[in-house]
């Protein structure tokens, strides 16, 4: 009886079926079925070795979160979504096809990463596949927000260069504001002696909390920005401004060092130091560019509210 009944509301919702089928697919070749030997010496699939990259050493913690956020953001659009017509579409193959052809390269090359490249591609092709485009233009983002979850090679390398950059910087504008500082690498001290030598490492780099800033703005520019140039000129703004915001983090503690406060610099603020300068400094720039970009449209805004508040009067 159970099963009759399921069988019967399943007619009226005919895209169910073929999303559980393809979902089922999706999940055992890229969850179950052992194709890669990677990780810890013994055979596993893709999810199980990007979930075991989400970790301290490749500054991928925040990829816990990814999955977490993806559903959120389907949740988000769920309303949206079930009001837009289906139509499935032959050009969800296309997408579907990528995918599909990235997972098989990634098996014969042993290379697990380039079939996590493929994931989105699947499941945004499966989704226009069998529900058309006005449904699955409400999967497009959730989708390849997955690559913030996927490990990438050289992002050590690219710490190393930020070490050097928010050195460098530090040490060139502390030495116009008549600081005597030295310069050693990535270390920075006083060259008076008046407090040891601060040692610029990788966590200080800041590419963990880079990292943290280039998901929140795109989270932020998918929400807020209607045009799609506005949306990638936000995203690739995010850089600079952790960058930016980074070099203020650093610079305040050899300021409060230079005043005598090197231990209290070095322990405690500049464990917090990140809570205090570097996101409340990148998100306000963040919000800033929404407004200069949209300034027009708020100013339009404006105008019709104090209308409408004038008329009431």
């Amino acid at each position: 009886m159970i099963m009759r009944e399921f069988f019967k509301r399943l007619k009226h919702y005919p895209y169910v079926f073929p999303l559980l089928l393809l979902a089922g697919v999706i999940i055992y070749f890229f969850g179950i079925a052992h194709i890669y030997s990677e990780l810890h010496n013994r055979r596993s699939g893709v999810i199980p070795w990007m979930v075991d990259s989400w970790n301290p050493r490749n500054d991928l913690l925040h990829g816990f979160a990814v999955p977490f956020l993806f559903i959120a953001f389907i949740m988000a659009s769920w309303k949206t979504m079930r009001k837009q017509p289906l139509a499935p579409s032959w050009v969800g193959l296309i997408p579907l096809g990528i995918g599909v052809l990235l997972f098989i390269v990634s098996v014969r090359v042993i290379q697990p990463r380039v079939a996590l490249i493929g994931w989105p591609f699947i499941v945004f092709g499966a989704c226009y596949f069998v529900c058309g485009w006005k449904v699955a233009r409400y999967i497009l983002f959730p989708a390849f927000f997955w690559y913030f979850a996927i490990p990438v090679p050289g992002l050590q390398q690219a710490t190393n260069g930020l070490q050097v950059i928010v050195t460098k910087s530090c040490y060139e504008v502390g030495s116009l504001m008549g600081m005597d500082l030295a310069l050693s690498g990535n270390n920075i001290a006083s060259a008076t002696g008046k407090w040891n030598e601060l040692n610029i490492a990788e966590g200080c780099s800041g590419i963990r909390s880079i990292m943290a800033l280039v998901m929140i703005s795109a989270i932020y520019a998918y929400f807020t920005q209607k045009k799609v140039w506005k949306m990638a000129f936000l995203f690739v703004c995010a850089l600079p401004l952790a960058l930016v915001a980074n070099f203020f983090r650093i610079f305040t503690i050899i300021i409060l060092a230079e005043f005598g406060f090197s231990e209290f610099a070095a322990g405690v603020y500049h464990d917090w130091a990140g809570l205090l300068f570097f996101f409340p400094i990148a998100l306000a720039g963040l919000f800033l560019l929404d407004r200069l970009l949209n300034w027009q449209i708020n100013k339009k805004e404006v105008r019709i509210r104090v209308a409408g508040a004038n008329e009431s009067n």
